[in-house]
């Protein structure tokens, strides 16, 4: 995890390079932290920062588009040395009415990844409403099904560390379903109705959002499946549902013909060649993962790399 502080704007430009590119993937930005637990792991970063990281890389680098990448007569060995392309996952409001005013100051394009679900339902994930729920938790005893043992949440440092737990365990079996998980442990500790947000770190975007969005010259608009379920887990007919589902939901709710996606969780085991065709086969032409590192100009576009902050 890259620490949010006065230290990041620097780092990042060390990350540029002169013969790579860099896709940097943000989820948030708010104006401030005010949080002890929820985002603990600074999904959702500071106004502030993000205006010094974009103004610090632009003084450093050569901004561009996933929608370069794309362009026919546009080839990857031609752009330019420390070239960065700035992207999100997800869907919060946040990413207009907070970072978009910023990237647009400083005419620095994005793309901005949704999943269709939490935008129309302005649905929490998973682990959001589990973080809510710690949140607001003094002190219990919590059963760790996945564990087969009960877990003492006394203060900061047990819910994270639960948290930490949680992550790793849904992220990596196939067999859970990550929102009957949710369902669970929410419901222990007395919050079985938490599924919406207006707080900045759980607000989503409304599809009229989207829409205008989309019309903008520096916003590109992007799929991240229907639910954010994790695409090389599904059967056929569950793959199948969870992309179609997003880019008709997209089409027909704002205009969006997308040619981009991101994987949801986006590691190596989170995507598959099946997944990969799938795409293709809908018209989907990029869809960068959120495995870490930079890029070359040999690389497939359904294989790109990008720097989590």
């Amino acid at each position: 995890m890259i620490k949010h502080n006065k230290d990041l704007p620097q780092k990042l430009v060390e990350m540029l390079n002169e013969d790579s590119f860099v896709i940097f993937l943000f989820h948030g930005v708010i104006k401030n932290s005010k949080y002890e637990i929820r985002n603990y792991n600074q999904k959702h970063m500071e106004s502030n920062l993000f205006a010094e990281c974009i103004k610090v890389l632009k003084d450093n680098g050569k901004s561009f588009s996933m929608n370069d990448l794309l362009d026919p007569d546009f080839n990857k060995k031609n752009l330019p040395p420390k070239s960065f392309a700035i992207t999100f996952d997800d869907g919060f409001e946040n990413n207009l009415s907070i970072a978009a005013p910023i990237l647009y100051d400083f005419n620095i394009p994005a793309t901005i990844y949704i999943t269709t679900e939490f935008i129309e339902k302005n649905a929490m994930s998973w682990i959001d409403r589990i973080e809510f729920v710690l949140e607001n938790t003094s002190s219990k005893t919590i059963y760790a099904h996945w564990l087969n043992k009960k877990i003492d949440i006394i203060n900061n440092q047990t819910k994270i560390n639960f948290l930490n737990s949680v992550r790793n365990f849904v992220k990596n079996s196939p067999d859970c379903n990550p929102n009957t998980f949710a369902n669970d442990l929410c419901e222990q500790n007395g919050y079985p109705n938490i599924l919406s947000s207006d707080d900045p770190i759980d607000k989503k975007m409304s599809w009229k959002q989207v829409s205008e969005a989309n019309k903008s010259d520096l916003i590109t608009i992007g799929g991240h499946s229907h639910t954010h379920s994790i695409l090389s887990y599904l059967g056929t007919k569950q793959l199948n549902y969870e992309i179609d589902k997003s880019l008709e939901l997209l089409d027909k709710k704002a205009d969006v013909q997308s040619l981009h996606y991101s994987y949801p969780e986006g590691l190596e085991h989170c995507y598959s060649d099946n997944v990969i065709n799938e795409l293709k086969k809908r018209g989907v032409r990029c869809c960068p993962t959120a495995i870490s590192g930079t890029n070359n100009a040999l690389d497939d576009l359904f294989h790109l790399k990008r720097i989590m902050i």
